[in-house]
């Protein structure tokens, strides 16, 4: 994930709500029409062109969210890196590649969005590079989740369980020895 310097750290939260936050929840958001998306059978395949399309929209979003990471780390991959950011970058990369592929093909076989363009097309060709690159956008998507899993669950305790409140104060509990006073 992208490191957020504390001077943008504090102009985010001015505005209600940090970098981090927001991450958190474009993710969600993210897996979510993934998951739906990735099973056309379910939602029928009018749904998964469309939604396919807002989550290529919110996957342009999360790359742009995290530029400054990715054009640091192209400028060091070759010097000095830790290794799992370099797994993490190329991982990253393949997700990129893996999408562009699902998106290229699924227009090219596109039943809904491509003719309102006036094209019509496909073919098996496109139709096998289609579920090719879905499938291994879900093994990589697999491999990311994996990666930032310790990320995932800090965030999840976090915002959605409440795990940044201050904890109450454990008091010691009585003995024979030991007087509790009331306040």
């Amino acid at each position: 994930m992208a490191t957020v310097s504390k001077k943008s750290k504090s102009k985010s939260k001015k505005k209600g709500m940090s970098a981090t936050k927001r991450n958190y929840f474009w993710d969600i958001g993210i897996a979510l029409g993934f998951l739906i998306a990735f099973n056309p059978d379910a939602t029928g395949y009018a749904i998964h062109e469309w939604l396919s399309l807002g989550l290529l929209a919110g996957l342009i979003a999360h790359v742009v969210f995290h530029w400054k990471w990715v054009v640091s780390v192209t400028k060091k991959f070759f010097g000095k890196l830790p290794r799992a950011t370099r797994i993490n970058y190329v991982i990253n990369g393949g997700l990129a590649l893996s999408f562009i592929m699902a998106g290229v093909s699924g227009f090219a076989i596109s039943e809904s969005i491509t003719p309102l363009f006036g094209f019509s097309g496909g073919g098996n060709f496109w139709e096998n590079i289609h579920e090719l690159s879905a499938n291994l956008s879900l093994l990589l998507v697999g491999a990311h989740v994996l990666m930032h899993w310790k990320w995932i669950v800090n965030n999840t305790k976090k915002y959605l369980w409440g795990g940044n409140k201050p904890k109450a104060k454990k008091q010691p509990m009585p003995t024979p020895t030991t007087s509790v006073s009331k306040p």
